[in-house]
């Protein structure tokens, strides 16, 4: 009697705590990866892909926060321009860019907008322009990261408005996002630039996942140690 007891309070306990955390994730509602591992043009990274990662999570209602990192770039390797596209409803010259963070001796970019009003390498028209330093000590290089709160006071933004492809521009290529890689070692001493993109989107888990797989753990747990110490008893 004793044992259906403590599993209905149990049964119980998971209902009660299960809207919280839906309710709770429901702050970040959609995150994905944008993983540059495609060589487009130019010359391929030493280092190990994904070279440059751009993760687009909702952090509030009509704010999405963007991480950028240049995990994979080799010594020497540097990100110099990375280019984004906005659903063409919105109008990307409202768009509000706040830096949270960063890591690194880097410059910040220069962030500029404008709908369809810049080119990576020619291959597709982008909506968003970030331009990194490409002198010596302050480049965004391996290991660097920095973060931004993007927002709008003319629309409510979402993660999924940057899941977008370019507008054709007479190339042969059309991508989600774009970055150039400055610094590539090639022959003679010389350096080189690539032009990179990601294979797709790639889902980043949601916090309510990681809460309920959490959760089932210390539930299974629960019951694993009771039942031992019954046997025993």
């Amino acid at each position: 009697m004793l044992y259906f007891l403590c599993r209905a309070r149990r049964m119980a306990a998971l209902v009660v705590l299960l809207p919280m955390i839906f309710s709770a994730a429901g702050v970040r509602a959609g995150s994905f990866f944008f993983q540059y591992t495609n060589v487009y043009a130019g010359s391929t990274p030493v280092g190990s892909p994904a070279w440059v990662n751009s993760l687009f999570s909702d952090v509030s209602r009509g704010t999405v926060q963007l991480k950028i990192s240049a995990n994979g770039l080799a010594n020497g390797e540097f990100l110099s321009a990375l280019f984004f596209n906005l659903d063409p409803s919105l109008n990307p010259s409202k768009l509000s860019f706040t830096y949270v963070t960063g890591s690194g001796g880097f410059a910040l970019p220069i962030i500029k907008t404008g709908a369809n009003d810049f080119k990576a390498d020619g291959q597709g028209k982008y909506d968003i322009d970030f331009t990194f330093s490409q002198k010596t000590a302050t480049e965004f290089t391996g290991n660097d990261y920095v973060v931004y709160d993007i927002s709008s006071s003319a629309f409510t933004l979402t993660a999924s408005d940057f899941d977008v492809l370019s507008t054709a521009a007479g190339g042969c290529y059309e991508f989600l996002t774009a970055a150039e890689i400055a610094g590539i070692p090639g022959t003679c001493d010389t350096t080189g630039t690539g032009w990179v993109a990601p294979g797709g989107v790639t889902p980043a888990p949601e916090p309510h996942s990681l809460v309920l797989f959490a959760l089932g753990g210390v539930f299974c747990a629960a019951a694993g140690w009771r039942r031992i110490h019954v046997r025993r008893a």
